[in-house]
């Protein structure tokens, strides 16, 4: 059974098992999309249509404890520890571009939904608000999983195709893309947790490929 989303809604509370899978739902119906298993007979592209035009209504503005702009999925910004506003702030923000930029190349009425280029300014501005920085030593693995977020539905081809959407998003991940070349030519891939990410060192870097043309 293929999983689909019928509407993007916040969690109703700040139960952590429930936001963590619906984190883990958006991310799995991203890669469904990508891969071709939907749009399918079962679930239509005017729903994936409506789905995305959840996405744009549903952003969230500026309240207390969180910047305009997210796709967090909790309920209350206070009341999420520090070392988990990655998790359920920032990663459904990735998600989310990446879903209405992928859904957008695939199916142009995306493009027409009211509000769709300011909810991806919003939400790249939202997205690079914290340097695409997480907490402790597992930061690093976070950008790098951030750029294969999004790399995967063409954000960074967005980005070099509309320069003025984020330009602090841009230059970011430019140096990311100097970073990630680095440690692969020098073979630094075992990050300190104990894996080693040569090759998703090398699919970021394939991704961020046209933001480093722009800038060469």
């Amino acid at each position: 059974m293929i999983l689909t989303i019928k509407k993007f809604f916040p969690n109703k509370d700040n139960d952590y098992e429930k936001m963590t899978s619906k984190v883990g739902q958006m991310k799995i119906f991203l890669e469904h999309i990508l891969a071709g298993r939907v749009p399918n007979e079962k679930y239509s592209a005017d729903s994936l249509l409506s789905f995305c035009r959840s996405l744009v209504e549903g952003q969230r503005g500026s309240e207390a404890g969180l910047a305009d702009g997210s796709w967090s999925v909790c309920s209350s910004a206070l009341d999420i520890d520090e070392d988990d506003r990655m998790d359920y702030h920032f990663f459904p923000t990735f998600i989310a571009l990446s879903l209405l930029i992928s859904c957008a190349s695939r199916d142009s009425r995306v493009k027409t939904i009211p509000g769709f280029d300011d909810a991806l300014k919003r939400g790249f501005s939202f997205a690079i608000s914290e340097n695409l920085e997480g907490l402790g030593f597992n930061s690093f693995f976070q950008q790098m999983e951030a750029c294969l977020i999004m790399g995967s539905g063409g954000c960074f081809l967005w980005l070099k195709e509309h320069p003025d959407c984020c330009p602090p998003m841009a230059e970011k991940l430019k140096q990311l893309g100097v970073e990630f070349k680095k440690r692969l030519s020098e073979g630094e891939t075992v990050l300190p947790f104990g894996g080693d990410y040569k090759v998703q060192f090398q699919l970021a870097c394939q991704f961020l490929a046209p933001l480093m043309e722009s800038s060469s």
